[in-house]
């Protein structure tokens, strides 16, 4: 790399870092080496990872409680890692169903790398973008709906669009009505 492209870099990396710090607070660090943003969890924020499958539903639930906060996905997009408030720092109840359901709470003093964007179009990882707000989400509310999530039993989706579990078969645009008794 040469001095002009880590100048450039560097200036790029002191810029998002200003934003994080201005629009959201976080205290976010600059390694320069690796030429990356990190922010330390435990004092302004925690985080909660689970796999993109649970994640999607686990997002939309927080969405329609108006709960939604930023969402990180790793390089290959199947772990999904949802930033919150603190979280107390007692152990979590519930720590072998958390780890059957594959949802990991990461230690708070660890720290997590932040994209320079914010820009989706970008190949950004947010899945849900940071925003002005006042307060991320409780950690204890993503928490509780990803377990109530993975506690309901996935409905079978069948492989042919006219095809129902029940193994009748409807035009895919007929609605399926009870049956009177």
């Amino acid at each position: 790399m040469t001095n002009l492209t880590s100048l450039e870099l560097l200036r790029t990396l002191a810029d998002a870092r200003t934003r994080y710090e201005e629009r959201f607070g976080w205290p976010v660090t600059i390694e320069v080496q690796p030429g990356r943003l990190v922010m330390r969890l435990g004092e302004v924020a925690d985080a909660v990872v689970m796999p993109r499958r649970l994640g999607r539903d686990v997002l939309a639930d927080l969405r329609i409680a108006m709960l939604a906060g930023p969402v990180l996905a790793d390089g290959g997009g199947q772990w999904w890692m949802f930033l919150t408030r603190p979280a107390c720092h007692a152990a979590p109840k519930h720590e072998d169903e958390l780890r059957c359901i594959e949802v990991h709470p990461v230690p708070s003093g660890a720290r997590v790398v932040v994209p320079c964007e914010f820009d989706a179009k970008n190949g950004c990882p947010w899945i849900e973008q940071p925003r002005a707000l006042p307060r991320l989400p409780p950690w204890s509310a993503v928490i509780a709906t990803a377990r109530r999530i993975a506690s309901i039993p996935r409905q079978r989706v069948p492989e042919h669009p006219g095809l129902h579990p029940s193994g009748v078969t409807h035009p895919p645009s007929a609605p399926v009505l009870p049956a009177l008794a």
